[in-house]
C-alpha cells in the first residue's frame, strides 16, 4: 500500500509538473492572460469557487439522501434562473423525455423478447430510435412538400401530446414496465458518498457543469451563428428541407440531422432552446461513459471517475453549449460502444443490432462521422471475427441468440437506414453528391459532377475539394495537441490538455499490467484494447490529413482514453488515482473556464428585475446591441422586415442580420472556405446566382469592401450597369434592390 501510494504521489508531481509547464507556454503565446485578466473571468472563478464549496460542504457534512437533492437541485436551480438557462433546460429535458418515450413505443414488440439488461442502455437505445423516428416524419412532410416550419411545429406539438397520450395508456395497462436501475448489481452509491475525494470529484463535476450552462447564452460561435442557429433561413423552405434555398457553402449541404431534430426548438426570439438540446446531449454522453465503465467493470467507483475526468475536459464539454454536431455524434457512437461493451459481457445477438443501429445513426449527425464510426464498425468486427475463431468449436455460436430474430434485425435497421437516404437525399438534391466536404473528390474522379452553384465551368467549391496535402509536421502536431496548443486556436479553444496526455501514458502502463496479471474481463479488455486502438490510428490519419487542427475531431479518442484508464484502474485505487490526478483536473477546469468556440469571457448576465419565464432574449440583445453600436443595421432590419423579410445578400463582417432571423445569404460564405469564388467571377454568373437564390436586395458594409477588390467592383459594376439601385443609404451600409431580370 506504502508502494502505491508513492508511485500515485509521483503522478501528482508529474501531473504538476505538465499543468505549469502547458501553462506557462499558453501564457506566453497566446491571450489566455488577456482573458484571465478580464473582469468577468474573475467573477466567474469567484462564483464557481463558492458553488464548488457549497456542493462539497453538502455532500459531505449532509447525511440524509432526500436533503442532498433538495439543497443541491435549490442551488442548482438559482444558478440557472439567475443566468436564464431554467427554461430553455426544462423544456428540452420534457422534449427529450418524450423523445425517449416514442422510442419506447417503437421497441415495444421488440422488448417482449430482447430486453436490455442495462436500464440506461435501454433509456439511450429508445432516444436513438425516437430521434430517427422525428427526423424520417420530417422528412417524408418535406417529400410531401406540406413541412413549413409553422407545419412542423404544429406536427411536433401533436406527435409531442400522442406520445405521452399513449406512453401514459400503456404504463397504466403495464404493457411498459419500467424496470429499476441495476446500481445494486455494482455497490450502494450511498457509501461513495462517504469519501473525501468523492464528494470533492462531484463538486468539481457539478461545478464544471453549471459552468458551461452559466455562459450558454452567450458563448455563440461563429459555425453555430453561421449555420447551426439558422436553419429558419438556410434548411427548411416554405414546404420542407428539399427546397432550393439558394445557399452556396458545403456547410449548408452537410447533413442535417441534429438541424432537423431541433427544428421546432429553433425560434427567432432565443437560441436557448436549440443550444440546451446540444448540452444535455452531451449530460446523456456522461450518463453513457458512466454505464460504459460500470458495466465493464463492475464498479461505479470507476465509473463516476470516469465522468468527473470527463466533464472537465474542454475539449468535449465546450461543445455542450454550441450548435455543432460533434456532441450528439458523440453520443451515438458511446451508445454503440455501450451495446457493444453489454453484448461481450452478456453474449446476447440483439446487442450487436442495437449497436449497429447507433452507429448507423451517427451518420446522419457530422459528415466526418463517416471515417471516426467507421473505425468503430471496424474495431467491433475485428472483436468479433476473433471471438468467433475462438469459439468455433463451441457447440453455442455466441455471436447470435437460440431465437429467430431475423424480422427484429430488420424492423431496427429500418430506422437509420430510412434515416440515411432521407436526409442525404436532400444533399445529393442540392449537389448531385450523396455526400460533400472533402469526399466530393471521390465523386469528381469517378466523373459525377455536382450541380450548380457548387460547380461553375472548371471550378468547384473549396468544400468539394481534398486537403492542400501540403507535408505536416507531425511531431509538432501531436505537442499542439496534447501539452500546449499555442499555434492553432482550434485546439486552444477545444483543447484536451495535459489530462488526457497524463491518461494517455496511464492507459500504456495499465493495459501492460493487465497483461501480465490474471485478471477477469478479459474480453472487455480485448474490446476497448482493440476500440482504443483503431480509434487511434484513425486519428492520426485524420491528424495527417487536416489542414487545421479541430480538437473537437479527436473527442471520441478523448474520452475512450478516459473510459480505458479507468476500467484498467484497481479498485482500491480510485481515490489515489483521483488525488494523482488532481493538479490535471483543476488545469482542465481552469482551461474550460477561459476557453469556448465564441471567445467570450465570463457567463451570461444575471437577470434583473425578472424576464419573461427565464429565457434569454438573444434577439433583443443584438437589437439592443445594434442600436447602440451600428445603429445602421438595426435600421436596416427594421426596413427589411418592413418589406416582408425578402430574401438579401449581405457583404459585411457584422452577423447582426442573420442573427436577428432574416432571409440573409452571405458574400463570404460564397467566396470563403466551403464556397465557390467562381459565383463572382464575371457579372454574368453573379447575376445568374442572384436570379437562382432569388436574392432581391443587396446590404453593403462599406467598411467591408476596403481591402476586398473583388467585392467592390462587384458592387459598382452591378450599379453602373443597372442591374440594381440605391435603395436607401444608412451612413456607411448601403442597400441596393436587385433589377436583374
Amino acid at each position: 500500500m506504502i508502494k502505491k501510494r508513492l508511485i500515485y504521489i509521483l503522478l501528482f508531481i508529474i501531473s504538476f509538473a505538465m499543468s505549469i509547464y502547458s501553462g506557462s507556454l499558453l501564457a506566453g503565446q497566446t491571450f489566455i492572460l488577456k482573458y484571465i485578466e478580464d473582469s468577468a473571468t474573475k467573477e466567474l472563478f469567484i462564483e464557481h469557487l463558492i458553488l464548488f464549496t457549497g456542493f462539497y460542504l453538502i455532500l459531505r457534512i449532509v447525511k440524509r439522501k432526500s436533503i442532498i437533492v433538495f439543497a443541491v437541485s435549490f442551488i442548482s436551480g438559482a444558478y440557472l434562473y439567475l443566468h436564464q438557462s431554467a427554461t430553455a433546460l426544462i423544456l428540452d429535458l420534457l422534449y427529450i423525455r418524450v423523445l425517449i418515450c416514442l422510442g419506447d413505443i417503437l421497441l415495444l414488440f421488440i422488448r417482449k423478447k430482447y430486453t436490455e439488461e442495462s436500464r440506461i442502455a435501454g433509456v439511450l437505445n429508445s432516444f436513438v430510435i425516437g430521434s430517427l423516428f422525428y427526423i424520417i416524419s420530417i422528412c417524408i412532410l418535406s417529400s410531401l412538400h406540406i413541412a413549413s416550419i409553422k407545419a412542423v411545429r404544429v406536427y411536433t406539438f401533436g406527435l409531442v401530446v400522442f406520445t405521452i397520450a399513449i406512453y401514459l395508456w400503456l404504463r397504466i395497462f403495464k404493457l411498459i414496465e419500467i424496470k429499476p436501475y441495476a446500481i445494486s448489481e455494482y455497490e450502494n452509491i450511498l457509501e461513495l458518498k462517504k469519501r473525501n475525494y468523492f464528494c470533492a470529484g462531484v463538486a468539481i463535476m457539478l461545478s464544471a457543469l453549471l459552468l458551461q450552462l452559466g455562459r450558454i447564452n452567450i458563448a455563440l460561435d461563429y459555425d453555430s451563428l453561421r449555420y447551426g442557429l439558422r436553419s429558419l433561413s438556410v434548411l427548411i423552405g416554405n414546404t420542407g428541407i428539399y427546397d432550393k434555398l439558394g445557399t452556396v457553402n458545403d456547410v449548408y449541404v452537410y447533413p442535417k440531422g441534429l438541424e432537423i431534430l431541433t427544428l421546432a426548438l429553433n425560434n427567432k426570439i432565443s437560441f436557448g432552446f436549440v443550444l440546451s438540446f446540444n448540452y444535455l446531449c452531451a449530460i446523456l454522453v456522461l450518463i453513457c461513459v458512466y454505464e460504459i465503465i460500470a458495466v465493464c467493470s463492475d464498479n461505479i467507483n470507476k465509473a463516476w471517475l470516469g465522468i468527473i475526468l470527463v466533464s472537465v475536459t474542454p475539449a468535449v464539454m465546450n461543445m455542450s453549449i454550441s450548435a455543432k454536431t460533434d456532441m450528439i455524434t458523440l453520443l451515438m457512437q458511446l451508445i454503440s460502444v455501450l451495446n457493444m461493451c453489454l453484448y461481450v459481457k452478456k453474449k446476447q445477438g440483439y446487442y450487436i443490432i442495437f449497436a449497429l443501429v447507433s452507429l448507423l445513426a451517427s451518420l446522419i449527425y457530422k459528415p466526418t462521422s463517416l471515417l471516426f464510426s467507421f473505425g468503430i464498425g471496424v474495431s467491433n468486427l475485428i472483436y468479433l471475427f476473433f471471438l468467433y475463431i475462438f469459439n468455433k468449436n463451441k457447440s453455442e455460436n455466441v455471436l447470435r441468440d437460440k431465437n429467430n430474430y431475423f424480422a427484429s434485425v430488420i424492423y431496427l435497421l429500418t430506422f437509420p437506414v430510412l434515416a440515411i437516404v432521407l436526409v442525404y437525399a436532400r444533399t445529393y438534391m442540392l449537389t448531385g453528391h450523396i455526400i460533400t466536404s472533402v469526399y466530393s473528390s471521390v465523386w469528381y474522379k469517378l466523373g459525377i459532377e455536382t450541380k450548380y452553384p457548387y460547380t461553375i465551368g472548371i471550378y468547384k467549391s473549396g468544400g468539394m475539394n481534398m486537403s492542400s496535402g501540403e507535408q505536416v509536421d507531425m511531431l509538432y502536431r501531436l505537442f499542439q495537441l496534447f501539452i500546449a496548443p499555442t499555434g492553432e486556436m482550434h485546439i486552444y479553444i477545444a483543447s484536451p490538455t495535459v489530462i488526457i496526455t497524463v491518461l494517455l501514458g496511464l492507459s500504456v502502463i495499465f493495459t501492460v499490467r493487465f497483461l501480465f496479471e490474471n485478471r477477469e474481463n478479459r474480453g472487455i479488455f480485448a474490446y476497448i484494447g482493440i476500440l482504443l486502438s483503431v480509434d487511434a490510428a484513425v486519428s492520426l490519419i485524420s491528424l495527417f490529413i487536416l489542414n487545421q487542427i479541430d480538437g473537437n475531431y479527436f473527442i471520441l479518442f478523448f474520452t475512450l482514453v478516459i473510459i480505458t484508464v479507468c476500467f484498467l484502474t484497481e479498485t482500491d485505487s480510485v481515490k489515489y488515482l483521483f488525488r494523482g490526478l488532481l493538479p490535471c483536473i483543476v488545469f482542465a477546469f481552469f482551461i474550460t473556464g477561459v476557453t469556448n468556440w465564441a471567445g467570450v469571457s465570463g457567463l451570461s448576465e444575471i437577470v434583473k428585475g425578472g424576464s419573461v419565464f427565464g429565457i434569454y432574449n438573444h434577439h433583443a440583445k443584438f437589437l439592443d446591441r445594434d442600436l447602440k453600436e451600428r445603429k445602421e443595421f438595426a435600421d436596416v432590419y427594421e426596413d427589411l422586415t418592413a418589406l416582408g423579410n425578402p430574401r438579401t445578400l449581405l457583404l459585411s463582417d457584422d452577423n447582426s442580420l442573420s442573427v436577428l432571423g432574416l432571409d440573409i445569404r452571405t458574400y463570404t460564405d460564397i467566396t470563403g472556405s466551403g464556397g465557390n469564388p467562381a459565383v463572382v467571377k464575371t457579372l454574368e454568373h453573379f447575376k445568374k446566382y442572384l436570379d437562382y437564390a432569388q436574392i432581391k436586395y443587396i446590404c453593403v458594409d462599406e467598411e467591408y469592401l476596403k481591402g476586398r477588390q473583388r467585392a467592390s467592383d462587384v458592387v459598382k459594376y452591378m450599379y453602373e450597369e443597372g442591374s440594381t439601385e440605391v435603395y436607401k443609404k444608412y451612413g456607411d451600409v448601403v442597400i441596393y434592390k436587385v433589377t436583374v431580370k
